[in-house]
């Protein structure tokens, strides 16, 4: 009996050492959210718990399947516009485009332009959140169905943190009353308001209907290519100042610019023009650019926030610019009214807006008094060099258009994202290290590769020497400024924390100039 009870023993201790050797199973931390989630949606869900995509581990609540004879995304390289709200699972906004949602959130600011995102979604690449590039990217598996992702498709995605990694900016007005923490799942309801293929042609379309709509396209001065593939101008001009001293009294031809159409600055620049004759006193057409090229609601109109619904917001502006700095000089007083290549220094005065009308930026305090109800800086002129183009660190817009112009001119410059940010764009409140004052640019090396892409299978390489060109010594846009102000001058590195509108990719854009 003693040797059974010994025995007995033995196996007890054997079996305490077996079972002490055995491991317990252990998760990552990315299977250990992988099984949170799924447990949410099937508690929360149910109905969800067959649309769950394997790729990105992500669940998809489908609320329209968008417009059954548009053309799908899934699987090209496209640019997409899409309206993005971002939530905890608790339903806490820490994101969003929408501007009633802001309003009732508190964030709401009439800095920021409350407009679908545009991001770029591409085989190779994308500049959109991982989990809404993965939905629209690649086809969804809804009810053991496959869909495709197009116009009007609206949706909800279940996201593990896996997939929340983002490029999406989240500030200037966008961002909610919480922040977002890195290692949570996120709900993200998206609507898809249309694509692109090929954005330089794009916004190139935006920007010849605008100024057809407001006066008409100069063509006389077009730049054409020959069956030989040369380029020549088909009628080669003088620029609208004075070559040499005394060349005004007898050279009319700046009268021609004061048409009321939209001219070529420099003849082999493309859609890039000047309006020589704009005054505050004609207003412009904010509401033209629907008619043929409409993507997402009120697009045709800049009611994208609360400021904007108002119909006589562009009256006050005018009247605020008339009664600060006039009329202008008109067609009669052209030949009486020096070129401002006549000074070492010319003063600017501007209003920076989108084609839909909206200002994204500002040195004159009355407009800043109407748009934003309040003057946080007190706007100063912009100094603009004239008889050292290097010292001016403006956009190339700028550079090529000011030139052209005379003293107590207003004038409108309309132009493609080329000469303006680009593809780098803005974002909204950020905070930047700069040396000597210069911004950082906002999107990657593979944003500026789909740019440089697009761009040279629209216009072909070097065309005009547009993109690459070397104008009063500058070179391409992307490497080139990114704000309308000069750099401080000095080697330190500074941080600067600056608040102001996003300025998406190819954006573009209109300045009303006056000039001093």
């Amino acid at each position: 009996m003693t040797n059974i009870i010994k025995s007995i023993g033995i196996i007890a201790t054997l079996v305490l050492v077996a079972t002490a050797c055995i491991k317990e199973p252990t998760f990552d931390s990315h299977e250990m959210e992988q099984r949170s989630l799924k447990a949410w949606i099937e508690k929360y869900h149910p109905e969800l718990v067959n649309n769950y995509q394997e790729k990105g581990g992500y669940y998809v609540e489908m609320h329209n399947y968008g417009i059954a004879d548009s053309v799908p995304i899934s699987g090209k390289d496209v640019w997409v516009w899409y309206d993005f709200t971002g939530r905890d699972l608790d339903g806490n906004i820490h994101e969003t485009r929408n501007w009633q949602n802001a309003m009732m959130l508190g964030t709401y600011t009439n800095y920021t332009r409350y407009v679908p995102a545009y991001r770029f979604s591409g085989l190779k690449s994308t500049t959109m959140m991982e989990g809404t590039y993965l939905a629209t990217f690649n086809k969804l598996k809804i009810d053991q169905d496959s869909v495709e992702v197009r116009y009007g498709t609206e949706m909800t995605l279940y996201l593990p943190s896996s997939v929340v990694q983002t490029t999406e900016s989240s500030t200037g007005g966008y961002e909610g009353q919480f922040e977002m923490d890195e290692s949570k799942p996120m709900i993200v309801r998206m609507k898809v308001w249309g694509h692109v293929g090929n954005p330089v042609a794009y916004e190139g379309d935006c920007v010849d209907l605008f100024a057809e709509q407001n006066g008409g396209l100069c063509q006389e001065h077009k730049v054409v290519k020959e069956e030989n593939s040369t380029e020549k101008s088909m009628l080669r001009r003088r620029s609208t100042r004075a070559d040499e001293e005394g060349e005004e009294s007898v050279n009319t031809r700046p009268l021609e610019f004061f048409d009321g159409r939209w001219h070529q600055p420099v003849d082999t620049l493309e859609q890039l023009y000047v309006n020589y004759s704009y005054s505050p006193e004609q207003p412009l057409k904010f509401d033209v650019i629907g008619t043929d090229t409409l993507k997402y609601e009120d697009e045709d109109s800049y009611t994208r926030g609360n400021i904007y619904s108002s119909s006589d917001l562009d009256q006050r502006i005018n009247e605020a610019l008339i009664k600060r700095f006039g009329k202008g000089i008109t067609r009669d007083e052209v030949l009486k009214t020096d070129s401002l290549k006549t000074k070492n220094v010319a003063t600017v005065w501007y209003v920076g807006r989108f084609l839909d009308g909206f200002i994204f930026d500002t040195n004159i305090d009355e407009v800043k008094e109407i748009i934003y109800n309040e003057v946080k800086t007190k706007g100063e002129g912009l100094d603009f060099y004239m008889k050292n183009m290097d010292e001016n660190k403006y956009i190339p817009a700028w550079n090529h258009s000011i030139p052209t112009l005379r003293v107590g001119q207003w004038a409108a410059i309309l132009s493609t994202s080329t000469y303006g940010y680009g593809i780098a764009g803005k974002v909204g409140t950020y905070t930047s290290t700069t040396t000597g004052g210069n911004d950082t640019a906002y999107y990657d090396y593979l944003n500026y590769m789909n740019y440089m892409n697009y761009m040279n299978n629209y216009y072909g390489y070097g065309y005009g020497g547009m993109y690459n060109q070397n104008y009063y010594g500058y070179g391409n846009p992307y490497y080139y400024g990114y704000n309308y102000y000069p750099t401080t001058g000095n080697n330190n590195s500074v941080t600067i924390k600056t608040t102001h509108t996003e300025i998406p990719a190819y954006s573009p854009l209109l300045f009303q100039i006056f000039v001093e």
